[in-house]
């Protein structure tokens, strides 16, 4: 009797098996036919974005909207929450006569020529200069790089790339900041590098004391040793002559290290990682190997011109005699196009601090 059951539950499962592979099959099939309705819409959006001239734009790290090239639209995200568009994106649209229009009709700013850019009832609100700096009240608090970086007071703030700038600047600072934005923000970031330019001074001081603290201990310690026989006699040893070279401070994507002016390149234990030339010559690394030159304020990397320094501490690269870097008081090098710091190093000439921090030669 129990083997009787046995076969028949054994049978009962064999009839049913070609029914679950079935249903398996058909699952797959569903599945890959709807992966591949999904990848034929994205294909057409794509086209119809590209048709339209869709470009996308950012505000800090979050996708805000984009810009239809077509019909001069700023498209963001946002959404209507009530009236007649509710449910539907908030829309700002250029005229031919650069009137900006809400997409209830009204109008709400202009985008003229000359860079000229007035809204929230100001006129002029800002101005777009030639070289990307957004102008305002006379001061430039903003710019726009050829690689659509937007930035405030030299923090990135956005990304619009391949949209118009002038374009740009009305989204940026006229829709989604307005003057009293702008200026709270200014000052945010305005604290925050004092902030951080205080901290800076307040490492290097610490630096320099726990230095002179280490000096002094040496010192004392070499008066208490019993005197050579050639002190006893009144005799110089070469090492109580040897001066203490100067040295300058390197801060680089918070590591930290040292170049004195004998142009020796220190890591942050104080082990030699490098030679720099005084004046033209070879830049070597730890080991004494060759790994470029400085010649006339060029500076060339395994056998390639990557810049050129001038003597007061311009930067610009091969191709073009544009800066872009600039070393500056106390040693900060500054990227021209949107002030983001490299790193410090006051050091002389300025083809080392070049040589450090733009072409980060040490790997710092």
């Amino acid at each position: 009797m129990k083997r009787t059951g046995f076969v028949l539950l054994m049978m009962a499962l064999l009839c049913c098996m070609p029914a679950q592979a079935q249903l398996g099959g058909l699952i797959n099939k569903g599945k890959k036919a709807v992966d591949k309705a999904k990848e034929a819409k994205e294909k057409v959006d794509e086209e119809i974005k590209k048709a339209n001239g869709d470009v996308d734009f950012y505000y800090m790290d979050a996708h805000r909207g984009f810009y239809r090239a077509r019909t001069k639209q700023i498209v963001f995200d946002d959404l209507h929450k009530e009236g007649k568009r509710s449910g539907k994106n908030v829309v700002y649209t250029i005229e031919k006569n650069g009137d900006v229009t809400f997409d209830d009709g009204r109008k709400v700013g202009e985008v003229l020529d000359g860079g000229i850019v007035n809204c929230h009832a100001t006129a002029p609100y800002l101005t777009l200069a030639a070289n990307g700096d957004v102008m305002m009240d006379g001061e430039a608090i903003g710019h726009i790089g050829d690689d659509g970086n937007v930035t405030l007071e030299g923090m990135s703030i956005g990304k619009a790339q391949g949209i118009d700038k002038q374009v740009a600047a009305y989204i940026y600072f006229g829709i989604l900041f307005d003057k009293q934005g702008i200026a709270t923000a200014r000052a945010k970031i305005i604290e925050e590098k004092q902030r951080l330019e205080q901290e800076r001074k307040q490492a290097e001081e610490a630096r320099l004391k726990a230095a002179q603290e280490a000096e002094a201990k040496r010192k004392a310690e070499s008066a208490n040793q019993p005197k050579s026989s050639n002190q006893a006699s009144g005799k110089k040893s070469n090492n109580s002559s040897t001066k203490k070279v100067q040295e300058w401070t390197i801060e680089k994507n918070g590591s930290r290290g040292y170049v004195d002016a004998n142009g020796v390149v220190y890591n942050s234990s104080h082990k030699k990682i490098g030679q720099l030339p005084k004046g033209s010559g070879d830049i070597k690394d730890g080991s004494g190997s060759t790994i470029g030159r400085i010649s006339g304020g060029d500076i060339y990397v395994r056998g390639n011109k990557v810049c050129t320094v001038t003597s007061g501490g311009s930067i610009s690269v091969p191709g073009s005699n544009a800066t872009v870097a600039e070393v500056h008081a106390g040693g900060r090098i500054d990227m021209k196009q949107n002030s983001k710091t490299l790193g410090y190093c006051d050091a002389r000439p300025y083809e080392w601090a070049a040589a450090i921090i733009f072409c980060d030669i040490f790997r710092f």
